[in-house]
């Protein structure tokens, strides 16, 4: 990260207070179904790992991962499943669909597609950790989130990534390149 200017968002015990407070905003949504709790992997897995445990016990867990990002800071590909739950977890179910960020809107709106069509859950339920409405190119919503950010930010650390590095972070950075001063660079000249 030595190539970005740093700025924490949320620290280690910002994330529990918001992951709590969300948790129990989402206990009435749930309450009285068969829930099945779905992370995309890799970037919600701190999350959902987290949130779950804040949960009511007894919730199945199975896992999707829909990739759009590849090494990019932005989405390079339409988004497509390659990693797909157990259909008995989803088929008459109602799911938490779990994402560490809703940006574009693209992998989510073809996650829910996807259990809702695809494989017959009876309801889906989305949380995300970060929600981006600035950069949506959808008409996904999220029905809930840790925070809502109005700033189109680079974000890293908590399961958010670049280029698979990052992470582990166990706080929220927003990253920005550094300017390099054009004056500042050597000169090479041949003799």
């Amino acid at each position: 990260m030595e190539n970005y200017n740093r700025r924490t968002l949320l620290d280690s015990a910002s994330i529990e207070e918001g992951i709590s407070a969300l948790a129990g905003r989402l206990q009435p949504l749930l309450e009285g179904d068969e829930v099945t709790v779905v992370p995309i992997l890799g970037g919600a897995m701190f999350f959902a790992a987290d949130l779950v445990r804040h949960l009511p016990p007894g919730l199945v867990m199975d896992f999707l991962r829909i990739q759009t990002y590849g090494d990019a800071t932005s989405p390079q590909k339409k988004a497509s499943a390659d990693w797909l739950p157990n259909e008995k977890n989803i088929h008459g179910k109602h799911v938490l669909l779990l994402d560490d960020i809703l940006d574009t809107g693209r992998t989510l709106e073809e996650a829910r597609r996807l259990l809702l069509e695809d494989m017959g859950a009876a309801k889906v339920t989305i949380a995300v950790f970060v929600d981006k409405p600035v950069r949506r190119q959808t008409e996904v919503v999220a029905d809930d989130s840790v925070l809502e950010l109005h700033d189109d930010l680079f974000l890293v650390g908590y399961g958010l990534d670049l280029a698979g590095r990052y992470r582990n972070l166990t706080e929220l950075v927003a990253l920005k390149p550094l300017e390099v001063d054009a004056n500042s660079e050597s000169e090479v000249t041949s003799g």
